[in-house]
């Protein structure tokens, strides 16, 4: 069957041509949307379903998410700072070590089907656990096989000399989370594109988390970001955030977050997201928008960045006043709630933490705040010609939401009520390019409890495992 005809929903379109369509009907043609608009005839193939009083919207679009992390998701928690903050990086440095390949797939497995579950669609996964070639390879094809679409943004230059059970240098270790990218990391990259992304038109695609940062020699990152531009990749992601003092010239981070130093080498182009970029200035913000350049920023879990001088709260609001296509992501799945729609909500809240925000925050809409996870955010993973808005043409990529809750409000606009009170137990079904991977609230093909039995069993044994080594 090719054909699926959704009759009688209520759309959220977010494509400023529709609008909002109420009692209104869907039809899907293989992977793509064919037909939106009251009273649609079904082909005689099609499967109809009847969404009455349900709310049909594009899939949720998550632009930085480290999906592995979900192997120890508890572990460390953004509710508990005293602990999260200061043993975030040493519990990674622990972790990436101490997990197998085959720990690598089941984690990207899980993560991306609990995305899918939550109604995100597409997924920019900043892959930076990674450390060795079998380990990179079972994660992407992990990924892969849940069926989400996105980005695989492996990230260069993760190394690790140690293993589980050895006594090694904190600074080491530390050294090794991000260093240079060497040939072995090229290995690595050369060999996912070859083997898993060799297709440009699979749902999936490469990308690369270049290693050159604040601190490296802007010679050094043009070398690499060229290298990489070379090899066909068509996104590149980084987290940045202002250094604690400027570098010296010559080096990312000599001026303000390091966008200057990138624009005066000519670096910045629409293959460029910027992670985070709390602290970026407005000039710093033109010049991302005027190379076509894409931030992401993760509200929930930057909302302790308004303690540090060199980072601050979410971008935002700055960023989308500006004209940069922005959006949003969970981040940390090891420490923050799987439930898309909590941090579409968090994303609004965060505005009132930036000062720049409060004099425009009020004229703010829910669909203003919905863009950020569909619309502009698919822009923001240079995917808007593709999925985002519920658009004839566009891939097929929908979440059907249940009304039926008794805390689901009715009242108000659609984008008003998917904002304020909608959450995963209302996904009702979810389809990525056309495929349905959610019918009537349960996961098709998806044996969440022998699932969360190999999830248990390898936290365990990964956690003492990485319980074993000694930093001195």
């Amino acid at each position: 069957m090719t054909h699926t005809l959704i009759k009688n929903a209520s759309i959220l379109t977010r494509d400023p041509k529709l609008g909002d369509l109420l009692g209104s009907d869907l039809l899907i043609d293989g992977d793509r949307i064919a037909a939106v608009g009251p009273n649609l005839q079904a082909p005689p193939d099609a499967e109809v379903i009847d969404a009455k009083g349900m709310v049909l919207m594009p899939g949720l679009i998550d632009g930085h998410r480290h999906v592995w992390e979900i192997i120890d998701m508890g572990r460390l928690v953004k509710t508990r700072p005293a602990e999260y903050a200061p043993y975030y990086q040493q519990w990674k440095m622990r972790t990436i070590v101490s997990m197998t390949p085959e720990d690598n797939y089941l984690a990207e497995l899980i993560g991306g089907l609990q995305a899918i579950d939550s109604g995100v669609t597409t997924v920019l996964d900043y892959a930076h656990g990674q450390p060795s070639e079998d380990r990179a390879m079972a994660a992407a094809q992990g990924l892969r096989d849940s069926g989400i679409a996105g980005w695989f943004a492996f990230q260069l230059g993760v190394s690790s000399s140690y293993k589980p059970g050895d006594t090694v240098s904190l600074a080491k270790a530390d050294g090794e989370r991000i260093a240079m990218t060497n040939e072995s990391h090229w290995k690595t990259a050369e060999r996912l594109q070859k083997e898993l992304f060799s297709d440009s038109t699979a749902l999936l695609q490469l990308g690369l988390a270049p290693s050159g940062n604040n601190g490296s020699r802007i010679d050094d990152i043009r070398k690499e970001w060229t290298r990489a531009r070379g090899m066909g990749v068509k996104m590149l992601a980084a987290h940045i955030h202002k250094p604690e003092r400027p570098h010296a010239p010559g080096v990312m981070g000599h001026r303000d977050s390091g966008m200057p130093d990138l624009h005066e080498a000519g670096l910045l182009g629409p293959d460029y997201q910027a992670t985070h970029a709390n602290r970026f200035t407005s000039d710093e913000l033109k010049m991302l928008r005027d190379t076509g350049g894409m931030i992401c920023a993760t509200a929930m879990g930057e909302f302790p960045y308004v303690m540090s001088p060199s980072k601050g709260p979410s971008v935002h609001g700055r960023a989308r006043a500006a004209g940069v296509p922005t959006g949003m992501g969970i981040d940390i799945s090891l420490a923050l709630t799987g439930d898309y729609f909590e941090h579409i909500r968090a994303t609004f809240w965060s505005l009132y933490l930036d000062p720049e925000c409060r004099g425009y925050v009020g004229r703010y809409t829910s669909e203003d705040i919905l863009d950020f996870a569909t619309s502009m955010g698919a822009q923001a993973v240079r995917l808007g010609g593709v999925t985002g808005t519920i658009t004839v043409g566009k891939r097929a990529d929908l979440v059907l939401l249940s009304t039926d809750r008794i805390g689901f409000g009715m009242a108000g606009s659609l984008a008003d009520r998917v904002v304020t009170f909608a959450g995963t137990p209302d996904v009702d079904s979810v389809w990525i390019a056309g495929k349905a991977r959610k019918r009537h609230g349960k996961m098709l093909g998806v044996d969440w409890a022998n699932l969360k039995a190999r999830l248990v069993e390898a936290q365990e044994r990964v956690g003492a495992q990485a319980a074993s080594i000694k930093f001195v």
